[in-house]
């Protein structure tokens, strides 16, 4: 969503709730939803006007609510976003999560390479950690999307040639983008194998 089509919905909204925002106001709300997309921010706006009764405009987090739940919603939706894309993309690749926060909690727990190698039962420790991480960073507006870089990158990094390998996008609803496919993906991870196990022979030999 661009600053346009936020300040159109914006004031449509601020219209239904008869006020009158300072630009200064307006400029706070769209450094909240920047980074939504102009479907969400249209959805939520929609959801507030059809569901509240308050004359008042709706605050930040009212409207946050209306896509994502309770703060304690978003941590266990962003869980559920984090585990489907371990599962679908794994180590190997890079990844970038619409939801920085995701994204961030993962960094201070040791990275994507190092996640994807815990066993279900490590995660149900770990999970209530991934949360607290993931509301903090969610408090503190870190939500900007960063990417994550998978063994791929760790492995060509080695050999001078890291950066190629475009993130794969995992977004808010929970969709994953890539230009790859599945079999695509095996056989990097193959190829990937068959370079490490030429790397330690080198090693051995020397």
């Amino acid at each position: 969503m661009n600053q346009k089509e936020f300040y159109a919905i914006f004031k449509v909204m601020a219209e239904y709730y008869q006020a009158k925002p300072s630009d200064a106001l307006m400029e706070i709300y769209w450094q909240a939803f920047q980074n939504w997309s102009l479907e969400e921010f249209k959805r939520a706006c929609n959801l507030i006007m059809q569901t509240r009764v308050y004359p008042s405009l709706p605050k930040i987090p009212e409207i946050t609510e209306m896509i994502y739940g309770k703060p304690e919603d978003q941590a266990a939706l962003a869980y559920e976003t984090l585990v489907k894309a371990m599962k679908q993309i794994g180590p190997w690749e890079n990844v970038m999560f619409e939801d920085g926060a995701i994204a961030r909690a993962v960094e201070a727990m040791g990275g994507w390479e190092q996640i994807n190698q815990w066993t279900v039962d490590e995660w149900k420790f770990r999970k209530k950690d991934f949360e607290q991480l993931y509301l903090a960073n969610l408090r503190a507006g870190r939500t900007e999307p960063v990417t994550l870089y998978g063994a791929f990158d760790r492995i060509n990094g080695a050999n001078g040639q890291q950066g190629f390998n475009k993130p794969i996008l995992i977004t808010r609803e929970m969709r994953i983008i890539c230009g790859g496919e599945v079999k695509q993906m095996e056989k990097k991870e193959r190829e990937a194998l068959s370079l490490v196990k030429r790397q330690d022979e080198n090693k051995l030999m020397a």
